[in-house]
């Protein structure tokens, strides 16, 4: 056998193990594993709202005050655009817009960055229910040595953590629960 093919049977083999080891993992734990809200209370720095959701940002308004930044990541995206935020009430000298972000860890690396330019000590970051597990893992990873406090709100969605799975939930939680082992992999080994 050469070596490419070695190395091609061996990249097959880990890629079905992984996601034999996702639906595994998905059956053990559940819906509701995916699912982490800190039900925060504290007033925080500031107010990072991710893209991707539509009521994500509305969600956000429960913590919002004026004077009190909102980061908004990716905010090209409808659910996220300075004219929704305005919109909902946030004022516009509180909305900090972040237009590139384009996944979970670009949300992190690059409101990182602001939250440091900026001064901010801590962030409430808010995000749907269901993406709240890979959100802190990155979060968490991305800002482990920067000194910034984060706590995490989980908007609700469509998704339910329990009870009969709808065909929506069932690919949201496997998709989720892919995303997640993927996201492990490159956080922590590569």
């Amino acid at each position: 056998m050469t070596k490419l093919k070695k190395v091609l049977l061996t990249s097959i083999i880990c890629l079905v193990l992984m996601v034999l080891g996702t639906i595994l993992t998905f059956f053990i734990l559940g819906r509701s594993f995916l699912v982490i809200d800190d039900n925060p209370e504290e007033n925080a720095d500031a107010i990072i709202v991710l893209s991707g959701g539509a009521g994500r940002l509305s969600y956000a308004m429960q913590w919002y005050e004026p004077g009190t930044p909102v980061i908004l990541t990716n905010s090209t995206k409808y659910a996220t655009t300075r004219e929704h935020a305005l919109e909902l009430g946030i004022d516009s000298s509180d909305i900090i817009e972040e237009p590139e972000a384009e996944d979970t860890y670009t949300n992190a690396t690059l409101s990182r960055a602001i939250m440091q330019e900026k001064g901010f000590n801590s962030a409430l970051v808010v995000t749907s229910d269901y993406h709240t597990r890979r959100t802190k893992m990155t979060f968490n990873k991305i800002y482990d040595s920067s000194g910034i406090e984060l706590s995490y709100a989980a908007a609700p969605s469509h998704f339910s953590e329990d009870g009969p799975m709808s065909r929506s939930d069932h690919f949201t939680a496997v998709s989720e629960y892919l995303k997640l082992s993927g996201y492990w992999l490159t956080l922590f080994i590569f």
